[in-house]
């Protein structure tokens, strides 16, 4: 091997003038020789971490800190590869070890406070924020996650002014221009958000990742936007490295080529989910628009939508999703594939795509009469199905939610009898609105409302009306064309449109307005039901 000395000065100048991969190269030939000396390690898993190479720093810093298991740098920067690779808890773990070690630890604090925004710890994050300023002073970084952190909690004004704060220390940092982007499209000024994640795109010094991220998000605010061409395709950007892991569509890996839409013959199409419960059952109505393709097609969806969509769709081999420990397909017995969520950008690029009529999901006969039976003594009344939060809690998601106590208008409506299908434990508030109302809500202990969906969608069949938040109970009793009254914020699935929902016809959206709670429009509903006929 040449001199160990100069090798190593080629390698810290490739390092300093942003030549990673040669730094790798140079730091690759010192280990052959010095395959455990830490500072070679700790320099290609930096020049690794910088190259975006996240898996191969993990094990550098591994390899780091089995050595040396107080070495804080090298502690962090496992964190941080950990963070990369999707690994938040194991991140989370190091980090507040680090923090036992050094309490004032700034990367610690800031890299922490990331992990506690993706598990959903806003308040956690906004401590942690709050001390890394205290710190640091002066950090971009600190005050770019001070805004992120007031944003989860939704307190708007706070995290626009954290993020000035943070543009005025370095505009050149392209996460506050992400988030100053982000903040626009919370407060609806979807066009003004749009512009500065285009305005992004044109820096010099944005790394592909971030492009990538900038262009997700672009997708988003088109969408909301109604542009939906532009949308669907930066949607496509939903896989990348840098997405917070509640952002991210799929961790999955293929080798198989995307389906783009084009005919393939007698080649076969893997069709694979993503994301949750509702966007799953939106995105398949396009699976009507594939069915009339005449093409082999596996469907691999969510397990409790197997049996339904077998008969919904004969054609098709369904199946649960087949994936390995590396992502990776487990079967390989397809040629292309295509997320589920990527279907609209072929098959719904202008609204009126949407006037296409979906393939009825195919329900089962003795639910649908199990149902009838046990519904039948209350057909003097119209049949009302509620649901009033989201089984998940947490700051932000609340926001979008009501609490029972909301709907007691609606609840009071003597011609009305509602049926339970909100899921979750919520035993406890449905008996204190019937005690406080002197009313029954309609619930049976043989029915999992989360699990059992065959019923769950056969109860709903047999319904007049649901009466819901934004959860997949929507996007249940819409594909079951059961007329639907969603209360909601402006959300990028209604694709720019106020007075309808784009998926379902039978879904009526009411739409809270800038300032406006979601019970506020609960008063308006009864008379919306009465005119049903």
């Amino acid at each position: 091997m040449s001199n160990p000395k100069k090798i190593l000065i080629k390698a810290e100048k490739a390092m300093s003038s942003g030549h990673f991969s040669k730094a790798i190269e140079h730091l690759d030939e010192l280990l052959l020789a010095h395959p455990e000396e830490q500072k070679y390690l700790m320099m290609r898993g930096e020049a690794h971490l910088r190259s975006e190479n996240y898996e191969s720093g993990l094990i550098d810093f591994a390899k780091v800190v089995e050595a040396d298991s107080k070495n804080i740098r090298a502690l962090v920067n496992f964190a941080v590869a950990l963070i990369r690779c999707n690994k938040q808890n194991d991140a989370k773990d190091i980090l507040e070890y680090v923090l036992e070690l050094d309490p004032e630890s700034y990367d610690a604090h800031i890299n922490l406070c990331n992990v506690y925004q993706t598990l959903g710890k806003s308040e956690e994050s906004l401590k942690l924020s709050i001390k890394a300023i205290q710190i640091k002073p002066d950090s971009v970084v600190a005050f770019n996650n001070l805004g992120t952190a007031f944003a989860d909690l939704n307190m708007v004004s706070e995290a626009r002014e954290a993020l000035i704060i943070a543009n005025q220390i370095d505009p050149s940092y392209i996460p506050t221009v992400i988030n100053l982007a982000q903040i626009q499209v919370k407060l609806e000024n979807y066009a003004e958000g749009a512009r500065l994640y285009e305005e992004a795109l044109l820096r010099k010094n944005i790394s592909p990742n971030e492009a990538a991220l900038v262009k997700y998000y672009l997708g988003y605010a088109y969408l909301h936007q109604g542009e939906l061409g532009k949308g669907w395709d930066y949607y496509e950007n939903g896989f990348g490295s840098l997405l917070p892991v509640a952002a991210l569509r799929s961790k999955r890996k293929f080798q198989q080529p995307q389906w783009q839409g084009e005919p393939i013959g007698d080649k076969t199409l893997l069709i694979w989910r993503e994301q949750g419960l509702g966007d799953e059952i939106e995105f398949a109505t396009c699976l009507h628009d594939v069915s009339l393709m005449g093409i082999n097609v596996i469907l691999e969806c969510e397990p409790r939508l197997i049996d339904i969509f077998n008969r919904t769709f004969p054609a098709f081999t369904v199946r649960a999703e087949s994936i390995g420990p590396d992502f990776f397909p487990a079967a390989h017995d397809f040629d292309v594939q295509c997320a589920i969520g990527s279907l609209p950008r072929i098959f719904r690029r202008e609204m009126a795509s949407f006037t296409q009529p979906a393939t009825p999901l195919a329900l089962r006969d003795s639910s649908l009469q199990t149902y009838k039976e046990r519904l039948s003594g209350y057909s003097s009344k119209k049949l009302v199905g509620i649901c009033w939060r989201s089984g998940l809690f947490s700051m932000a998601r609340n926001f979008n939610y009501t609490a029972l106590l909301d709907w007691k208008e609606l609840l009071v409506q003597q011609d009305f009898q509602f049926v339970n299908l909100q899921y979750g434990d919520c035993e406890n508030e449905l008996l204190e609105i019937e005690a406080a109302l002197g009313i029954q809500i309609l619930r049976w202990p043989d029915l999992d409302l989360k699990k059992d969906l065959e019923n769950v969608l056969a109860l709903i069949k047999n319904l007049d009306a649901v009466v819901t938040v934004g959860t997949a109970v929507s996007s249940l009793a819409g594909s079951c064309d059961v007329p639907t009254y969603l209360l909601a914020k402006p959300g990028w699935m209604m694709l720019g449109q106020t007075d309808r929902y784009p998926w379902y016809s039978c879904v009526t959206p009411l739409l809270a307005a800038k300032g406006e709670h979601l019970a506020e429009k609960i008063p308006h509903i009864p008379e919306l039901i009465r005119k049903l006929g």
